[in-house]
């Protein structure tokens, strides 16, 4: 059973037909990172903004349209499964939902965290250094905020620290850059476009926030999670110094507090004995599984998650060898197996993982299209 201080009544929740005007103007009233679309009290899905930072659409926009499908807990779940799904899924936040799937609450990474905070969950002989993302993604001063954009998009991330010389001068979020965006007030198509491109081409240092609240590598876990809590941030930097050496965030507290659980992923992975002495092979490996599971298990829950790699033939030469990837997945919403071969076993995973993503993919925008139009039957 999940204890009642996790589940948080969030300050708005968006319903079906309320546009992405409103919407914004709620999300930064009430520092939402993430807003519940709800239809006569089921969940629907959510609108976050990295969902806005992706793509750009008219501020008319219904929230039907704009929402994410959403992976969800009941009140009865177990804790250590509640840990494995943040840690899985890298969500920010997960609904919680009763048997009739009725929108009850939120569980967000900051209340997990202090939850495990004064459970004493957190393990305390962990440092910052040992479970920060490094090298960390950055960007200059005068960058472009178009390219700011297009970093956290292709690296899934909501924040960048930015730099000047190498040195540390401010951090800018998706938060940051949405609002940037969605400030244009102009009523014509032209006008907004006008803005957009204005804004795209600015430097990151007219938005980036600064000083920057950071953790020094030496840093224990516990004290990162508390100060990521009072200050009301998802991550920060790691300094080694005046050397910016990685990054942290609350989701990399809830590995390691997985890892300690020995909670595991829903993997299970056949590799050939000679793919496994290969560690760039293997890390290569994990971080497609982990990203893979992560954004499919957004779509719906998954069950199993098996790969396998079969050898087929050797290169004339000799000195290559053909693979075949094999990825069985079971969801709660059917099962799907996509093979794929290449010489580079890596891609040959890489594509099979892709054509299970798009069918899941498929099979979802079924779902939504059926339930847009019983939404819309029901609003004429």
């Amino acid at each position: 059973m999940i204890d009642s201080t996790l589940i948080t009544k969030p300050q708005y929740v968006a319903h079906s037909m309320d546009k992405l005007s409103d919407i914004i103007s709620k999300m930064k009233e009430y520092k939402m990172w993430t807003v519940p679309v709800v239809k006569e009290k089921k969940l629907l899905g959510l609108i976050s903004y990295k969902d806005l930072l992706s793509r750009r659409v008219s501020l008319e926009t219904k929230a039907i349209n704009l929402m994410s499908p959403s992976v969800t807990v009941q009140v009865d779940e177990d804790i250590n499964r509640l840990i494995a799904r943040f840690y899985t899924t890298k969500a920010r936040v997960i609904p919680v939902v009763n048997e009739k799937k009725e929108f009850l609450g939120l569980i967000t990474r900051e209340s997990l965290l202090s939850y495990l905070l004064k459970a004493d969950e957190i393990p305390e002989n962990k440092n910052a250094r040992e479970y920060m993302s490094s090298p960390a993604t950055t960007i200059e001063e005068n960058d472009s905020i178009a390219r700011a954009r297009w970093l956290m998009i292709r690296d899934n991330i909501s924040r960048l620290p930015v730099t000047k010389e190498y040195k540390l001068t401010g951090i800018v979020s998706a938060r940051d850059i949405v609002d940037s965006l969605y400030s244009a007030s102009g009523r014509k198509r032209e006008s907004i476009m006008k803005d957009e491109e204005r804004i795209m081409a600015m430097p990151v240092k007219e938005i980036m926030k600064y000083p920057v609240i950071t953790a020094n590598g030496k840093e224990p876990l516990t004290e990162v999670a508390s100060k990521l809590l009072k200050f009301r941030i998802s991550g920060m930097p790691v300094m080694e110094g005046d050397r910016l050496s990685g990054v942290i965030s609350g989701l990399d507290i809830i590995k390691a507090v997985a890892e300690r659980m020995q909670l595991s992923m829903p993997i299970e992975a056949k590799i050939p004995q000679e793919l496994k002495s290969n560690l760039d092979f293997k890390a290569n490996i994990d971080d497609i599984l982990e990203r893979y599971l992560s954004k499919i298990e957004r779509l719906t829950d998954v069950i199993n998650f098996r790969v396998s790699f079969k050898k087929e033939m050797r290169s004339k030469e000799g000195n290559k060898q053909l693979y075949t990837a094999t990825v069985r997945v079971t969801t709660k919403i059917g099962d799907y197996v996509a093979k794929d071969t290449d010489w580079e076993p890596v891609v040959a995973l890489k594509n099979a993982v892709e054509k299970i993503e798009e069918r899941i993919l498929r099979k979802i925008r079924k779902i939504e299209e059926s339930n847009k139009k019983g939404i819309k039957a029901e609003e004429a």
